[in-house]
Parts: structure tokens; C-alpha cells; sequence
């Protein structure tokens, strides 16, 4: 028989030739079908149905496609079944796949030699993607003309599922990008199909001209006939590229087990019946969430009262009632409560009543920082009685804890995996790992993408969005919503005016969005939130090694006078790690004189040394009359759960001035402590300089200047005790200045944070990567570096009472210890799984990785190190020695963002670097000015360096 009469049998992935058989596999040891029928077992298990009935009627509507909806299922599951259809080229089975399968690589070779096919193996193309979309446009060919964009798309959703989205509108990819052997390869699996004939192909019936004619009329038809702010193509595309990139790697990983046996496995891990009843047994037990009825909710004036749990209670049941009668017509809904008000178990309330009246079964706690995240993640497990091992509940962020000790390699990959998809039913996370799932194009950050469908998401703290992007972001939240059937609560003490963005200035684009609480001025001016006042008009001082006597005075005035008052704890926040330090080191000089303690927390620091010094200051409620203070940057506004009696804040933005007027009096105690309602705390505003500029020009951009500093300086000029309707009217002047500045650059044809909503939609995601003016939730216009402090760790902080010669590497089995970690646990440093996992790993190796109550971190860095040298192991076993060692890694590391200029930068270039990260070493240690680096004040030379919160 001719080498192009051979005929491939799909449901048995072979060609028959007499009686020999050449098999193809589409993994090693995996046949090519078996793959496919798993991959589309997982793909059906893991799609929304709604969401697909949604995409089809809105196509409809639109007329993009001209089928049925049966048809319209049936195409999409054929982009599943010809996904590896590619992988029907001899040169992939023998010289990728299986060159090191002596076994398969020996038996395919005797079939092509004893048929004398060996000649046409090198002009057939390794890959297999390109090849198996135009297999599927080929498929549908007699239907192209009237589905062309729906086809073309599921045809891109094949060519990039094993390296990323592709651009739809460029035409430098696709089938202009095609080579010689993909075209042949292409023409020959026609053949062994029956989809062409040798005359189809000979008579220029499938050619590359003829698929670059359907690309460039796509190209076309999307830039003229579809509006700029339609997201529905691109969301759909995103969508079914998430659902076979997940699916197929999940396949992927089940290769050595039977197609019946991974039908019998559930890979969309979400909110049971079981797990929901369980999660509101435990939320409504809780103390302080029984008796929750509407009966209860007061309507009338709340200004007499003077219960602070009956305020937090009302709150919690008026944006309850209001979600509960608008979730039919809304999808986004506000949540404006003041701080200390009990915002994060409110939400958790309203979370479950949206699962309680909708199909909602997945919850997702979206926040800008870890700190964040680690601050609420146990509140979220113990209100809604959730457990991580049992895998109801995972925090996902770099740096989470994933510890294995001596699990079988199935579930430790299956772990990777699962984080890797979200797949669990409540999830916490970050903003970038959320909003990633849609503004980048490249694989790893669309598998999240899928699980989004069918959520509740949260998303605490809005403001820290970048304000450059508030346009797209906020239509991205809102397009999600209708797309993917998504429900927010978005939520903040300080919560912009979004829907007073202009996001399109043709038409005018509106959302309409629901705020919870219809008067949340009656919360935030009632007395018993109003627990800090403005003191002194805001005063102007140089900063500099030369010139700081000025500000060291007014600094110790103010102390001295809270001293008097009995305020002794003290915070003072500057903008950079320079003018911390700087005012750490002057005032340290005072400390005998004015009889206070002081501590420096900032960016530098490693997380260790962060969680001692929280640790220390909430053990200071025990005695009183301690003087303290610590001086800060940024890193301590969000996420910290830590109060103060008086504070000092360098000018910021007002969100910022308002993270920090919140860890000042926090909870009311100086009213407790005085028994006195109308005790609050003091609240300082400065500006710092540098001879050259205010240091808050370091860290603000000139757009952030522009709109959010000019909007504070506008309202605390008018006001330094400002209300909550001050507050309203700065959001709306800075959503006003964002407008304006839109409108200008647009009328202009300069590029604006609108015009990424069309590259969204136009599905041109390479341009939401541009540096300059793509969608970035990280500021990337100063270089990020991570580094690894090699010093030992104690376990636990020194706040903790334990005995002098304990030896905690005997009692981590012992149940009374386990009680002891579990009340105690915000004083350790190290987890209780990680400590396990260490000694796992010394007994193993003969490791000393610790000492007594230390963790030895030259030793632990090297023993990490050498489990890289191993050059035989696979890419999962990588990934899984990063996943295991992350939590532990990150209490020795820091991350900075240094502007190149900078000196630091040159200096950090110079260190060795391993992967990722670079390290300090041990001699280059200390408090001294001769050392570069010290544990308590971090860098010791005094950088300018904003930072990564």
C-alpha cells in the first residue's frame, strides 16, 4: 500500500497495514485515543452548562453562528477530540515522543522499515498543534462560511493549548506561521482521516492561502462588526482555552490508570450539599451570629446606640437583605463598612447567602496582600468550620504552605494541580493570581480562568487596585460577572467610586451596581466609629542625614505630650525604607531619655522578623503602661491587625492616611481603658522631604499625583477631621480626574486604559503585557528583586511563654502540645507541618537543618540547592521541590522593588544567585554600619527602595 492510502482507526489509535499494526500514543505508554477520551471525560466534568447555554444564545443573537445547540456542543467537543490529533506524524511519535522508549521507539521503527516508509519521516513536523487546528477547521469545512468566527476560534484554542493564547487579530501566527513539514503533515493526516481526497489536496482545494483568507476575514469582521466594549467572543475564548488546557493536563497526569477509572474520579472539587450545610452549621453557631433575623434589623435612628455589636449586627443584616432582593437583577454588589465593623464576617454571611438563593458553589476571598490573606484565613476556616487538610478550603499564593513529608507522588502532584486550577470549593488568594487568569495570555495563568464560573468572589481592599488600570479592571469585574455567572462583593473601609468611571466615552458604558448599605454615612459618623481625630495642621520638614533636627524635635514633642496623656503606644509611618530608617536611627538615640522601646518594621525585614514584632506588640496589652514605638512604612497599613494610641503618617494618599488612622484606636480600648466615650486617638499628618522632593513623589507616579494626592490635599485643606461625605467627594473628584485625563489623551489619539478594554475584547492579549501601557497589578517599571537572608530562625517569637530548655522536636506528636500550638499559633514563626517537615527531612538525609528552637538557614539553603543537581528528573519533580519548600523559604526571604538607579541595585547584581532568588551570606550580617544587612533594621546603608507589600 502507498504511504498515503494508509488510514488511521480513531477509536484505536492505529494503522493497520496486513496484520502489523503501528500504534500512536499520545504520551508515553498512552495510547493517543485513550488520552482523548479522558481529556474529554474531565472537559465535560469541569464545564459550566449555563455558561455554555449563555455563550450560544447571546451567538445567536448576534448571528455569529448558524447551528443548533446540540451542533453547537458537538463542535465544541470535537475541539477536545482533535486537540492531539497532530500527533499522528511518524517524526513526533519516533523522534519526540518515544526516542527514549527503547520498547515503543523499536516496534514503530520495524514498521516503518519493513514497509520502506523511513524516507518520509523527516519531511513530517515534530509538533503537533498548528497541525491539529487546521485538521479541525477542515473538519467543519462545509460549515465555515457561516460560523467562521466561532470555528476559528475553537481552531486557536487547539494551535495554542500547549503554550499560550494566541493573539486572533495577528497575522503573523496561525497559518502564515506555517513551515514545509507542518503543511505536509497537515495534507497527510487529511488523507489518513477520509476529510480530503489526493485530488482535493491536488487541486488546491485545502491550502494555506484558503485558511489565510478565513483569518484575515475574521481579522476583519472582528475589528469592523463587532463593538469595542462586546466581550463576549474573547470571554467565550478564554473560557474553552482554560477548559481544554486544564482538562488535558489533568488527562496528562492520570496516563497510568484506565479510561474506566478516571471516569469514576471527580475533578471539579466544589461546595456540596453536604459541605454547605456544614459551613452554615458552623457560621450560625458561632456567638456572635445567632439570632440573625430581619426582625431584628433597625431601621430608626441608630445614634443613641451604644453597643458597638449591635451597630456591627445591623450592618451585617441590612446589606444581607439588600443582597437577598437584588440578586436576581445584580451580579456586583458594594460593601462600605467602616473599620472595626466586622467587614470580613459579613461578607462570609453574604457568601453564603448567595449560595443559599443561587447555583453558587464556589467561594474565592480575593486580596491584594498576603498579610491579608494569612490575617483572615484562619477566621474563614473557623466561621465556616473548614479544614485545609481535608481540601474544603486552600489559601494559593507563592509563598503558601504545601508540605507532603511522605506522601505518595499521586497526591502531591495532584495537589500541584489543584492549586494550580483553584480547584477547591473556598480558595484564598491574591489579586494578582485572580486578575492574571485574564490579562495574561500565557498557559499557567489561564488555568485558573474556568473555575472562576458559577463563584462568589470577594474582593477586600479595591482601592490597592493600580489607578492607572481602575478602567479596565473594574469592566473586567463586571464582564466576568455577566459572562461566567459570577457574583462580587466588593468591599473596603475606603471604597472608590467606580461606577463614576467613563469607560466608554462613545456610549456612555454603565453598570448597575448595588451598594449594600444605602447610608453607610450613618456607620462611619456614628461616635463609636469615630475613634481617632486629626491633631495640628499638617506641618513640612527636611529629612536628610545633614538636616533632621527639626523633625526629631516636633517627633519627640508630640511622644512626650502622648506620654503625658498615658498614650504610650506610638506608630509613625513613612513612604520609603530610607526615611524609616532614618527617623529609626535618630529617635533610637532618645530611647533612655523618654524611657520607650522602639522597633522598625518594613519592607527589608524578613517575614520572621515582621511576625516578632506583631507578636511583641499584641502581647503589650499585658502591660499598659509600656512606652513604645514603632516606626513603619507602608507594610503595616493592610492586613495588620495591630492598635496604637497616637500615630504619625507622612502625607499619602487618603487611603492611605485612612489605613493607618485604623490602626490607631482600633477597637475602642481607649474607651474601655477610661471608661470615657469621647477618649480617641491621635492621629498626626506630616510632609517629609528630601531637599530634593516630598518622599512621597517616590513612591506615587505623576497620574497617582495627579488625581489621588491633588483630591487629598483638596479635601484636608478643607477639613482635616473629615467626614465620611468628604470622603465620598474625594472618590468622586479622582474618578472625575481620571475621566478628565482620559478624555484629553483621547482626544488626542494618545493611548488610555480604555483602549486595553478593546484589546480584551478584540482578544489582542500580547498588547495587555506592554510594559508601558498593559494591565499590571505590580509596578513594573522598577526592578523586582527577591533575596534570601542566610541567617537561622528561631521557631517561635520571644513574646511566647515557654520553658528555657524545651525541646520542641520531641513534643510535635504530643497532643498537649498540638493544643498549645493551635491557641498559640500566632506567636510561632514556623508552622507546626513545617517543623515536621524538617525533621522529616534531617532524619532522611543526616541534615542538620536545626539547632535547639533555631532552623539553620545556610544549611537549609544548601540541602535545597543539591535537590537540583539530580539533572535526570522530570519537570514535576522540580515543581514539586519549590511548591514543598515555599512556605519555608519565604520566612527567610524579602522583596524589594529598587529603582535601577539606585546603588543597592548594582550591589544586589553582584551577589550569587539561585533561580529565582539571590542570597546575602551570613558574613555580610549584622546590626553594625560595617555590615550590609541587619535582622532588626534591615539594609544598613539606607536605600531609597519602594516596596512590594
Amino acid at each position: 500500500m502507498d504511504f498515503f492510502d494508509l488510514k488511521y482507526d480513531f477509536d484505536s489509535s492505529f494503522i493497520k497495514l496486513n496484520d502489523d499494526f503501528f500504534y500512536f500514543y499520545a504520551h508515553t505508554n498512552e495510547y493517543l485515543m485513550n488520552h482523548i477520551q479522558k481529556t474529554s471525560y474531565i472537559f465535560d466534568n469541569l464545564l459550566d452548562k449555563k455558561t455554555i447555554e449563555d455563550f450560544y444564545e447571546r451567538f445567536k443573537q448576534k448571528y455569529l453562528i448558524n447551528f443548533t445547540f446540540e451542533d453547537f456542543n458537538k463542535v465544541i467537543k470535537y475541539t477536545v477530540y482533535l486537540h492531539d490529533i497532530g500527533k499522528i506524524s511518524f517524526n513526533f511519535q519516533l523522534n519526540r515522543l518515544n526516542k527514549n522508549n527503547e520498547k515503543i521507539f523499536n516496534e514503530q521503527s520495524t514498521f516503518l522499515k519493513k514497509y520502506s516508509f523511513e524516507d518520509y519521516i523527516p519531511l513530517l513536523c515534530k509538533t503537533h498543534s498548528i497541525v491539529g487546528s487546521l485538521i479541525f477547521l477542515s473538519k467543519f469545512k462545509t460549515i465555515i462560511d457561516e460560523n467562521t468566527v466561532i470555528l476559528l476560534i475553537l481552531a486557536y484554542t487547539i494551535y495554542g493549548h500547549h503554550t499560550s493564547i494566541k493573539d486572533i487579530l495577528s497575522n503573523k501566527h496561525f497559518s502564515y506561521d506555517l513551515n514545509d513539514s507542518e503543511w505536509i503533515t497537515f495534507c497527510i493526516i487529511l488523507l489518513y482521516l477520509d476529510l480530503a481526497s489526493k485530488e482535493d489536496i491536488e487541486n488546491e482545494k485545502f491550502s494555506p492561502y484558503y485558511f489565510n483568507q478565513i483569518q484575515d476575514n475574521n481579522s476583519k469582521y472582528l475589528k469592523n462588526e463587532i463593538e469595542d466594549y462586546d466581550s463576549t467572543l474573547s470571554y467565550f475564548y478564554m473560557y474553552i482555552y482554560s477548559l481544554l488546557i486544564v482538562s488535558d493536563v489533568f488527562a496528562s497526569n492520570k496516563y497510568n490508570i484506565s479510561v474506566e477509572e478516571v471516569k469514576k474520579l471527580n475533578f471539579n472539587n466544589r461546595i456540596t450539599l453536604d459541605l454547605k450545610n456544614k459551613m452554615f452549621s458552623s457560621f450560625y453557631n458561632k456567638k456572635y451570629n445567632k439570632n440573625l433575623s430581619y426582625d431584628n434589623l433597625i431601621t430608626d435612628s441608630l445614634e443613641n446606640i451604644d453597643n458597638i455589636n449591635v451597630l456591627r449586627k445591623n450592618m451585617l443584616l441590612e446589606s444581607s437583605f439588600n443582597l437577598i432582593k437584588s440578586l436576581d437583577k445584580n451580579r456586583v454588589f458594594f460593601l462600605n463598612m467602616p473599620t472595626g465593623a466586622g467587614k470580613t464576617n459579613t461578607s462570609m454571611k453574604l457568601a453564603l447567602d448567595i449560595i443559599n438563593n443561587t447555583e453558587i458553589d464556589r467561594i474565592i476571598y480575593a486580596m491584594p496582600f498576603i498579610n491579608i490573606i494569612e490575617q483572615n484565613f484562619d477566621v474563614i476556616c473557623d466561621s465556616y468550620g473548614l479544614t485545609e487538610d481535608n481540601g474544603e478550603i486552600r489559601k494559593i499564593y507563592s509563598g503558601s504552605e504545601t508540605l507532603f513529608s511522605d506522601a505518595s507522588d499521586e497526591f502531591k502532584y495532584d495537589i500541584l494541580l489543584n492549586d494550580d486550577f483553584f480547584n477547591y470549593p473556598v480558595i484564598c488568594t491574591t489579586f494578582v493570581s485572580l486578575f492574571n487568569s485574564i490579562i495574561r495570555n500565557d498557559k499557567k495563568s489561564k488555568y485558573k480562568l474556568f473555575a472562576l464560573t458559577n463563584s462568589v468572589i470577594i474582593l477586600d481592599e479595591i482601592q490597592s487596585l493600580p489607578l492607572k488600570n481602575w478602567n479596565s479592571l473594574y469592566y473586567i469585574i463586571n464582564e466576568l460577572a455577566d459572562k461566567y455567572n459570577i457574583y462580587f462583593i466588593i468591599m473596603s473601609a475606603t471604597l472608590p467610586n467606580f461606577n463614576r468611571l467613563i469607560l466608554d466615552s462613545k456610549s456612555n458604558l454603565r453598570y448597575p451596581n448595588i451598594s449594600l448599605i444605602e447610608n453607610p454615612s450613618i456607620y462611619f459618623n456614628h461616635s463609636l466609629f469615630k475613634r481617632t481625630e486629626i491633631k495640628n495642621e499638617i506641618k513640612s520638614f527636611e529629612l536628610t542625614s545633614e538636616n533632621h533636627t527639626e523633625i526629631i524635635d516636633y517627633l519627640l514633642d508630640i511622644v512626650e505630650e502622648n506620654f503625658e496623656q498615658d498614650y504610650n503606644k506610638g506608630l509613625m509611618v513613612f513612604n520609603t525604607i530610607k526615611s524609616s530608617r532614618l527617623i529609626y536611627d535618630y529617635l533610637s538615640e532618645y530611647c533612655d531619655e523618654y524611657n520607650f522601646e522602639i522597633d522598625l518594621l518594613n519592607s527589608s525585614l524578613i517575614p520572621s522578623s515582621k511576625k516578632a514584632i506583631i507578636s511583641k506588640i499584641n502581647h503589650m496589652n499585658e502591660n499598659q503602661n509600656k512606652k513604645y514605638i514603632l516606626i513603619s512604612t507602608q507594610s503595616i497599613e493592610a492586613g495588620v491587625d495591630v492598635s496604637f494610641d497616637f500615630v504619625i503618617r507622612d502625607y499619602a494618599i487618603l487611603d492611605s492616611i485612612e489605613q493607618i488612622r485604623g490602626r490607631c484606636n482600633r477597637n475602642g480600648e481607649l474607651t474601655i481603658r477610661y471608661d470615657n466615650p469621647s477618649k480617641k486617638g491621635n492621629v498626626y499628618l506630616i510632609k517629609l522631604n528630601d531637599s530634593k522632593k516630598d518622599y512621597y513623589e517616590y513612591i506615587y507616579n505623576d497620574e497617582e499625583q495627579e488625581t489621588r494626592i491633588k483630591s487629598t490635599g483638596n479635601l484636608i485643606e478643607k477639613s482635616a477631621n473629615y467626614t465620611f461625605e468628604d470622603i465620598s467627594d474625594y472618590y468622586d473628584n479622582v474618578s472625575d480626574l481620571i475621566n478628565l485625563h482620559n478624555n484629553e489623551n483621547e482626544s488626542k489619539f494618545n493611548f488610555i486604559d480604555r483602549d486595553n478594554i478593546i484589546f480584551l475584547n478584540n482578544a489582542e492579549y500580547s498588547k495587555l503585557l506592554d510594559k508601558e501601557t498593559g494591565i499590571h497589578l505590580i509596578d513594573n517599571n522598577q526592578e523586582q528583586f527577591s533575596i534570601f537572608i542566610c541567617t537561622d530562625l528561631n521557631i517561635f517569637t520571644e513574646s511566647l511563654k515557654i520553658e528555657e530548655n524545651f525541646n520542641i522536636w520531641k513534643k510535635l506528636e504530643d497532643n498537649n502540645f498540638i493544643e498549645f500550638y493551635k491557641e498559640n499559633k500566632k506567636d510561632f514563626i514556623f508552622s507546626i507541618n513545617e517543623l515536621r517537615y524538617i525533621k522529616y527531612i534531617s532524619s532522611k538525609t543526616n541534615k542538620k537543618l536545626y539547632h535547639e528552637n533555631k532552623i539553620i538557614g545556610k544549611n537549609l539553603l544548601e540541602y535545597y540547592k543539591s535537590l537540583f543537581k539530580n539533572r535526570n528528573k522530570n519537570h514535576d519533580y522540580y515543581k514539586l521541590i519549590k511548591k514543598e519548600f515555599s512556605s519555608i523559604l519565604y520566612k527567610f526571604m524579602i522583596n524589594i522593588t529598587i529603582n535601577k538607579y539606585d546603588q543597592l541595585y548594582e550591589k544586589i547584581n553582584e551577589w550569587d544567585k539561585f533561580k529565582f532568588f539571590y542570597i546575602l551570606d551570613e558574613e555580610n550580617i549584622g546590626d553594625g554600619e560595617e555590615f550590609f544587612y541587619s535582622l532588626n533594621k534591615g539594609f544598613n546603608f539606607k536605600p531609597i527602595i519602594t516596596e512590594i507589600l
